[in-house]
């Protein structure tokens, strides 16, 4: 079977006459804007219902599961990562639309929303195929007691309180170490802009079919992030130490000494990109200042200084 974890373009078929667009909202989002309004004008248009899930989203999107053809996540990468965790394994297209600080992985403003959804059902739009991780949660005899069937970004596990833990990891059946330190993270290309590089990681363009084992904080000058291909597992044991695991942000379950959790593929997530949606490196560029630089001005002198720096005050000469 090929790897899909690169770009497809996939054209939109004409839609059923009960399919809807379902709207999942940030909670402080107002249902009653008027740009939410006109887009759900442009659903009927084009013949499917229009559908608003806010209060209890994944109790509202169950109830059309079946019959939604396009998850719209309205609010930051936070509302996003939410959505996928619906609609990835439902196989349910996700458009993303930013009303929050960063969004790094939505598509395109709330202004532009009307404008996309009428490109998308002209099937003007692309559609990115990206992995996803899945996780189980391992005894020390290997009996799975808790399953993740989700996680675009990471899963991680770090240390409880203010204490250092001991991990031993593995892959492909091969130790690749222990690391004493605050915790570890396995992240996913497209995740690899998120928590794995504030911690030192490397920036991955998302079409690279790999994976990024960051260590938190390890003792030791030698221990750096890892980058391994997607198509492998990863053990991580819990040698020393307790610590919490999470995906995503959110909080999934405690691991205690000789616990244990294997981090691998999830089902793949479809990211729908409207046309003018603003590439990987230019994303990169305006969202985190990577390869900017920094602009200075030269005075009558020929010496530079940073643009808009204020020229020292002279210093007085003695008894002046």
């Amino acid at each position: 079977m090929p790897n899909i974890s690169f770009s497809m373009a996939m054209l939109t078929p004409p839609p059923p006459a009960d399919q809807v667009v379902a709207f999942l909202l940030h909670p402080r989002e107002a249902a009653s804007s008027p740009l939410l309004g006109e887009a759900q004008r442009r659903c009927r248009e084009a013949g499917l219902g229009a559908v608003v899930v806010q209060s209890t989203p994944e109790e509202e999107l169950g109830a059309f599961a079946g019959r939604t053809r396009l998850l719209v996540s309205v609010g930051g990468d936070g509302t996003l990562l939410y959505a996928a965790r619906m609609a990835g394994p439902r196989g349910i297209p996700v458009l993303g639309v930013n009303r929050g600080q960063l969004g790094f992985l939505t598509s395109v403003e709330m202004e532009g929303l009307p404008d996309a959804l009428s490109a998308y059902f002209e099937g003007r739009c692309s559609t990115l195929v990206r992995p996803t991780l899945s996780a189980s949660l391992l005894t020390a005899a290997g009996t799975p007691t808790a399953s993740l069937p989700l996680a675009v970004n990471e899963v991680l596990v770090r240390a409880d309180d203010f204490n250092v833990i001991r991990m031993r990891v593995r892959t492909d059946h091969q130790l690749v170490g222990e690391f004493d330190g605050d915790g570890i993270i396995i992240a996913t290309s497209l995740g690899s802009t998120a928590y794995s590089l504030s911690a030192g990681g490397p920036s991955l363009e998302p079409s690279v079919p790999a994976l990024v084992v960051t260590p938190l904080n390890p003792h030791s000058l030698g221990h750096r992030s890892l980058v391994i291909p997607d198509t492998l597992d990863v053990s991580v044991e819990l040698v020393r130490g307790g610590g919490t695991m999470a995906a995503d942000g959110r909080v999934w379950r405690p691991l205690l000494a000789g616990g244990r959790f294997v981090v691998g593929r999830g089902p793949h997530l479809q990211l729908v990109q409207p046309p003018g949606t603003p590439g990987f490196f230019e994303r990169l560029r305006s969202k985190t200042g990577f390869g900017t630089v920094l602009k200075l001005e030269v005075d009558d002198l020929g010496e530079a200084s940073p643009a808009g720096a204020e020229e020292p005050a002279p210093i007085p000469a003695p008894g002046g």
